[in-house]
Formats: C-alpha cells, sequence, structure tokens
C-alpha cells in the first residue's frame, strides 16, 4: 500500500469571475466557506497544504479553525505567477506524490481517496460542464481504462474536460513552466492514467447553485463530520 499523498489545496486567487470581490476560497455554499467543505473532505490526509495569497489572513482564518495542523504557503506574487507557481510552492520539499486541489473544486469523497492513495500518476476528469474548459484528449487502453494524450481549448467529439485534479511527482524533471496554468505545468508528463470523478466546481456565478445542491447531497449521504 503507497504512503498517501500530499495534498496542496491551491486557493491563492482573486476568483474574480464570481465578481464577489473575495477569494472563492470564502464563497459561502450551504452555510460555510467553500474551503471548510474541503477540509473536512481532507480530514483523513496527514499533510494538507493550503497555497493563499489574496485575502490570505481571511482565508487561514477560517482554515486554522477547521483544521489547525494544516500547512499554509503563501504566493505574493498570486497575481502575476498563476496557479502553477502556488502549487509548487505548496509542494516544495515533498519527496513522493502530490494531489493538486482547486479550491473552488468538490469532489465526491471515495473518489478523492483514489488520487490520494493513487500509486501513479493519474489526471482527473469530468463531463464537459464549464463555461471555459480545459478539454483532455483520451484514448483507450486496451483494458477498459482511459489515457489522456493532451490538452486542448478546443473541443473534439468525446472529449472530457480536465477538473483540475492530477496526482503527480513533483520533483519530475519533466514539469513544465512553473507559472501560468497547472496544465500547462504538466503537461509534458503525458501521456497518463485518466479517472473520471464525480465533482463540481465554482468559477461563475450561476454555478453556485448546483455546487451547493451537489453539497447538500454529500451531506446526505453522511460523507461531512
Amino acid at each position: 500500500m503507497p504512503v498517501p499523498a500530499t495534498v496542496v489545496v491551491n486557493a491563492a486567487g482573486l476568483g474574480s469571475r464570481l465578481g464577489l470581490e473575495r477569494p472563492k476560497a470564502l464563497l459561502e455554499v450551504a452555510g460555510r466557506p467553500l474551503i471548510a467543505w474541503q477540509l473536512d473532505l481532507l480530514r483523513d490526509v496527514a499533510d494538507v497544504r493550503v497555497v493563499l495569497g489574496y485575502q490570505a489572513a481571511e482565508v487561514a482564518d477560517v482554515v486554522f479553525a477547521v483544521r489547525p495542523e494544516a500547512m499554509v504557503v503563501l504566493n505574493h506574487d498570486f497575481a502575476s505567477t498563476g496557479t502553477a507557481a502556488s502549487l509548487m510552492r505548496g509542494a516544495m520539499g515533498v519527496r513522493g506524490r502530490v494531489v493538486s486541489l482547486d479550491c473552488d473544486l468538490i469532489v465526491h469523497p471515495a473518489d478523492l481517496r483514489l488520487f490520494i492513495d493513487a500509486p501513479e500518476p493519474v489526471l482527473g476528469i469530468v463531463d464537459v460542464q464549464s463555461e471555459e474548459p480545459v478539454y483532455v484528449r483520451v484514448t483507450e487502453d486496451g483494458d477498459g481504462g482511459l489515457v489522456a494524450r493532451d490538452f486542448d481549448r478546443d473541443y473534439l467529439p468525446g472529449d472530457f474536460e480536465w477538473s483540475g485534479l492530477i496526482t503527480f511527482d513533483p520533483t519530475s524533471p519533466h514539469l513544465g513552466p512553473r507559472r501560468g496554468h497547472v496544465f500547462e505545468l504538466v503537461r509534458s508528463l503525458l501521456p497518463m492514467r485518466a479517472a473520471p470523478i464525480r465533482a463540481r466546481e465554482v468559477d461563475y456565478p450561476e454555478e453556485v447553485e448546483p455546487m451547493g445542491q451537489w453539497i447538500d447531497e454529500l451531506v446526505t449521504r453522511g460523507y461531512f463530520s
């Protein structure tokens, strides 16, 4: 059984597409900040690191209220460096696998566990649901599984959307630029096993209500403490 991966929660961004002048981590959904729901799902993970930038002190207050032992990492250059830089700051010093988890993504606990325990790199994909998706080109591996071959901004029939969830080795010499988007950072690691997951994310105001419904469903099923 592999040692569970370190989870890096990327929570440094502005969340400007929501238009709330608050980071997405502090978005109130189903009565709690989004980051609080997410940390609840990570309660059994020993090494959780949350990368902060915009309104870092306010987000840190919520993080420590839910998870006092969590590590907080600051990306002071969050406005100019992008999520890839935040992720690599959070992964600094890790000698093993890292799960990259964006703070606006709530993953079904069973699916999230597969990524935390995965012994090899794996990419999380979902059916296309976002307004500005990053598509994933996939093929079958011959055993009923899927393999991610490339990312693209243009849709082709059969494409999935990248969820933003990935398990990878942060010490790999094949990683791409440490700035910009995470998919640009990990693109050179492809091909990689692709795993469909049950999840929702929030980028725009119209996605808040479906996220609340998704969290309510998980609460009803007893996945939150």
